[in-house]
């Protein structure tokens, strides 16, 4: 019976020995998988601050690019390019439906005549505005002025 326990004794003593063994393995094994995780982990935080700067560089640059002159004669050709085609398409199309000129006079598609008319109107705005302006100063001096207690 003590040859039975001295052998379930050794036995019981291999086995912690393995367990010890098995144990200092698996505690390993997560380390490593912490640390792969911690530096998976700070690889996407410095992707992600990276993109960011990205983002930042694209958006001042598109900023940069809409308040620079280039933009604006891009924007004046496409611009340009749209009121020509439309006008001349409406043009063709008012034309094209049996409207003459001479029995439907229509000086809006005079396009010269429309440029004229718009530095005309700008002319008679600053007329209007000055004239205002004179009626104003006028009505203030011919206010009759409040009864003195």
């Amino acid at each position: 019976m003590v040859a039975r326990l001295e052998e379930l004794e050794a036995l019981r003593a291999q086995d912690e020995v393995v367990a010890a063994a098995q144990r200092r393995g698996l505690e390993a094994e997560l380390a490593a998988e912490k640390e792969a995780r911690a530096a998976e982990t700070r690889a996407w935080e410095a992707l992600g601050a990276e993109l960011e700067r990205a983002n930042a560089r694209a958006e001042r640059a598109k900023e940069d690019f809409l308040k620079s002159p280039e933009f604006d004669s891009l924007l004046a050709k496409k611009a340009w390019g749209y009121f020509k085609d439309g006008f001349w398409g409406c043009l063709a199309q008012f034309r094209s439906n049996g409207y003459s000129e001479e029995e439907h006079p229509a000086s809006f598609l005079d396009l010269q005549q429309g440029v004229d008319d718009l530095g005309d109107d700008d002319d008679a705005e600053d007329e209007e505005e000055q004239e205002e302006g004179e009626v104003d100063g006028d009505t203030e001096a011919n206010l009759p002025s409040s009864p003195k207690p």
